[in-house]
């Protein structure tokens, strides 16, 4: 694979990789509801829904843009209702005995040709080892992987391209990282104190003298096609 570019907003290779105008979207693992309203706003998709598994109260709906409660492997969804569904860093939140059901819902929900864009942190680079000492999530996005392998091979969905990327993140000091990531509703286990403070050094060993640090973190990204 060529060099890979760098993108700030991750608005630009969705747009690059799928077309939206005119589509019925579903922002499947929405989480706060941003990025499908940005979608609804800057694509001119026909309707956009958000779904994720926790509370969405707080995500006020708007005129073509809604949310619901619900899960990849049971859409609360008609047959053949959507054109797209983007699942952004949200394949491998999906329970991995559910993947396969998930994989199989989105092809109950899509029309004909419908398209499916999936954006994966790839478990490599500097992002991830700091990330995976308070929030290792090497199973989970391993199986998310092998569980698309599997939506190819079955039929399913068959893959259009590969549009991988490298995401930059930035954090003015260390309590901004700790605020931003260590407090998440996902996180897998309790941080100790023995742990923040094997994330302080590792975040220390990259901080400029100002505490300000810069990590990387390489996407991947894949444009499917439903085979129905």
């Amino acid at each position: 694979m060529s060099a890979l570019q760098v993108r700030d907003d991750e608005m630009v290779p969705l747009r690059q990789a799928i077309e939206l105008d005119g589509r019925d979207v579903l922002d499947l693992g929405c989480g706060g509801g941003g990025f499908a309203r940005r979608i609804l706003a800057e694509t001119g998709a026909a309707s956009v829904t958000g779904i994720d598994t926790g509370d969405l109260s707080a995500n006020k709906p708007g005129q073509g843009v809604r949310f619901l409660t619900g899960e990849a492997q049971a859409l609360p969804f008609g047959d053949h209702c959507l054109d797209v569904v983007v699942m952004m860093k949200s394949l491998h939140h999906v329970p991995i005995d559910a993947m396969d059901g998930a994989f199989d819902e989105l092809s109950r929900v899509l029309r004909k040709n419908g398209q499916v864009y999936i954006c994966e942190p790839a478990y490599a680079g500097g992002f991830n080892d700091i990330l995976k000492i308070f929030h290792d999530e090497g199973i989970e996005r391993a199986a998310a992987l092998r569980a698309l392998e599997r939506a190819q091979s079955r039929s399913l969905f068959r893959l259009e391209g590969r549009h991988d990327y490298i995401r930059p993140l930035r954090f003015e000091n260390f309590d901004q990282f700790r605020r931003n990531l260590m407090h998440l509703p996902w996180l897998k286990s309790r941080i100790t104190s023995e742990v923040e403070q094997q994330v302080a050094e590792k975040y220390s060993e990259g901080a400029k003298p100002d505490g300000s640090a810069s990590f990387t973190s390489h996407m991947l990204v894949f444009g499917l096609t439903c085979s129905r």
